[in-house]
């Protein structure tokens, strides 16, 4: 195992100025869904959700390095909250919102796969909608895009570095499918609401990363990128917008049962 650093910074991703341009190499990210809840009188900021994120998507151009990659995860969500003038509940494209705001910010669309969830959390419901009856029916959506964009460029390793961050051609035929069938874990964790599985980041950065890199996850939840990056032999910095330390130190128990994380080290910056 390299000697890689891991470092969260509890501060809103809006500081992302205090990393050095072009210092990162890879951005695995999932951002927090606007919302998927039903509640009277809830308010339902889209638009304000895509400025946020065009202007994180201008932080990660900065600091990323040219040919550096950048991985999208996200899902489109059902709400009656887009527009103003109908209470009809419509699917929101989040996932392609998103994905042009990225655009705009400068970077350009390299391939896309699909996180087959597995059909558990949502079998036999929810019944939303007008069941039984025709006109407004909904499918019982439980997959998610990941995309992968890249900053125009170029870049240049050694030959020792790609050699030793080569994965097996076993590994490229499961992980070049279009469908990855990766079931959700969310269910098994009642301190956060969108726990990702460990298997989704390491397979993208062992992808689209070489050893000794640096990962960046602007949106560090329960620390999976983190945690990917160290288990692959990349360094990761994350930022959060207030201090998850219970939340990551309960995942990387967890993980301790799947994968050997006892020198695992992180430190915290509280801006």
């Amino acid at each position: 195992m390299l000697s890689n650093t891991h470092t969260v910074y509890y501060a809103d991703n809006n500081n992302m100025h205090l990393l050095e341009d072009e210092s990162v190499h890879l951005v695995v990210t999932s951002p927090p869904y606007v919302t998927t809840e039903f509640k009277k009188g809830q308010a339902f900021e889209y638009d304000l959700f895509l400025d946020a994120f065009s202007s994180v998507c201008s932080s990660l151009f900065k600091v990323l390095v040219p040919g550096g990659r950048f991985a999208l995860n996200v899902a489109d969500v059902i709400t009656k909250y887009r527009y103003k003038d109908s209470s009809l509940m419509a699917r929101a494209p989040l996932g392609s919102d998103l994905l042009q705001v990225a655009q705009n910010s400068g970077f350009r669309f390299l391939e896309r796969y699909i996180w087959d969830k597995g059909y558990t959390r949502n079998f036999g419901g929810p019944l939303l909608g007008s069941f039984p009856f025709p006109l407004t029916v909904y499918n019982n959506n439980y997959f998610e895009y990941i995309y992968i964009l890249y900053k125009p460029g170029k870049r240049t390793v050694k030959q020792s570095v790609r050699k030793s961050s080569e994965f097996s051609l076993e590994e490229w035929r499961i992980w070049t499918q279009q469908w990855w069938r990766v079931e959700s874990i969310t269910e098994k964790f009642d301190y956060h609401r969108a726990v990702f599985p460990i298997e989704i980041p390491y397979r993208i950065i062992r992808m689209y990363s070489y050893v000794g890199d640096t990962i960046l996850d602007p949106y560090l939840g329960s620390g999976a990128t983190m945690i990917a990056s160290y288990l692959t032999n990349r360094s990761s910095i994350g930022f959060e917008i207030e201090s998850c330390d219970d939340i990551v130190k309960h995942r990387i128990e967890y993980e301790k049962k799947y994968h050997h994380l006892s020198g695992f080290k992180y430190k915290t910056i509280t801006i």
